[in-house]
């Protein structure tokens, strides 16, 4: 899933390499690069990274960044060079675009890219559980969202996520609460706002009472 950014004022949609596997694989063997569309390197820890050209097709530009996305360093690598480039200090994130990237939006050392909500906390939580993976925050504490390995039930309904995987089982005309709803009931819990928590549960479910239902052949 690509993550959204800001470099100088211009979108880009990014993948991002969490994982030694990823980080390894980066962008290579890939045909092509579109047009504001990038990959960012995030490390668990500063790092004084080597960033190399394997098995590349086209020319890079590359954006060191330390955690708070200011602009450390930046380079270009043709696609066949051979020796490619080191951090001169320790970083904690580099981001590849297309070369030509940087002249074009006049990006400087000491200069901030701005990142998207999601990315920033998807940063957040590489750094702060020392590893990849899916975080999720609410109000200033950042999760790691984990899904187990879910066997199917017959006898109850599947939740299923965008790859088609259960992630759960649920008793017909059971309540399921949305994201946004529930990271509202949490905020109003930790806020100790009872009364306000009844109220907002009240009104869900009263959401839900007035929808048409829906079936679906089995």
């Amino acid at each position: 899933m690509l993550k959204e950014l800001k470099i100088n004022n211009k979108n880009f949609k990014v993948a991002v390499a969490d994982t030694d596997q990823l980080r390894y694989k980066g962008l290579s063997n890939l045909k092509k690069l579109g047009s504001g569309k990038g990959m960012l390197f995030i490390f668990t820890e500063p790092t004084r990274v080597k960033m190399v050209m394997r098995d590349m097709n086209f020319p890079l530009d590359f954006i060191f960044l330390n955690k708070d996305w200011k602009v450390l360093q930046l380079n270009s690598l043709s696609k066949d060079d051979k020796n490619g480039v080191d951090a001169f200090k320790p970083v904690d994130m580099v981001l590849e675009v297309n070369k030509g990237v940087i002249k074009e939006l006049g990006l400087k050392i000491g200069m901030s890219i701005i990142p998207g909500k999601d990315l920033n906390v998807h940063k957040e939580g590489v750094l702060q559980f020392k590893k990849g993976g899916v975080f999720q925050k609410v109000g200033d504490v950042v999760y790691e969202v984990k899904e187990d390995d879910i066997k199917i039930d017959s006898d109850k309904l599947q939740v299923l996520n965008e790859k088609g995987e259960v992630t759960a089982n649920i008793e017909g005309g059971a309540r399921i609460f949305s994201r946004e709803h529930t990271k509202e009931i949490v905020h109003k819990v930790k806020n100790k706002t009872d009364q306000e928590v009844g109220k907002l549960v009240v009104k869900i479910l009263d959401t839900h009472n007035s929808q048409k239902q829906d079936y679906v052949e089995k």
